[in-house]
């Protein structure tokens, strides 16, 4: 096999091998989180198929293997494009919020009954093994904004339902 076809094809699997390691890290957001459907889906049609030609690619290229016809040629240029193809999607179809970027999620803001302050409750990377919950609070005068961690059991929570305006806290004036 020429040298050059050779270089072409192992850029090509250790391309296609970052994307397919790249869109396991994503869609299990660093293995903080199962796998969905959306990219269970994507994983059967993009996922394993490149795991397979990247298999069959090793295994050729550790046996040296050469192509002595035409169609044999024919079918290492199918094996590259088909992995070049597919390498793009699996980079694209990755979500980095909730692992890479935190995710969070918002009640409405609310005004305290002095109206000097704004807040919320936020909700970070909910349904992860790595979620938790703050509140934030800001100063409608000075627009200082502070955000204090809570200690609420965010793992226990199995599903909320997100309306135009939502109250999960209410600070009232104390002492």
């Amino acid at each position: 096999m020429q040298n050059w076809l050779k270089l072409i094809w192992l850029i090509t699997i250790f391309i296609n091998s970052s994307g397919v390691v790249w869109f396991v890290l994503g869609s299990t957001a660093n293995f903080q989180r199962g796998i969905d459907l959306i990219s269970t889906v994507i994983l059967l049609y993009l996922g394993i198929p490149s795991i397979l030609l990247i298999v069959v690619s090793i295994f050729l290229l550790l046996k040296k293997w050469s192509p002595t016809k035409w169609w044999e040629s024919i079918g290492i240029f199918i094996i590259i494009i088909a992995m070049l193809l597919m390498t793009p999607q699996l980079y694209k179809n990755v979500q980095t919020n909730g692992w890479l970027t935190e995710k969070i999620r918002t009640d409405s803001i609310q005004l305290t009954s002095d109206h000097r302050y704004e807040y919320c409750l936020e909700l970070i990377n909910l349904f992860q093994k790595n979620s938790s919950a703050r509140l934030y609070i800001k100063n409608i005068e000075t627009l200082e904004e502070i955000r204090i961690q809570l200690e609420l059991p965010t793992k226990e929570i199995t599903g909320v339902t997100w309306d135009d305006v939502n109250y999960f806290v209410k600070l009232e004036p104390g002492m």
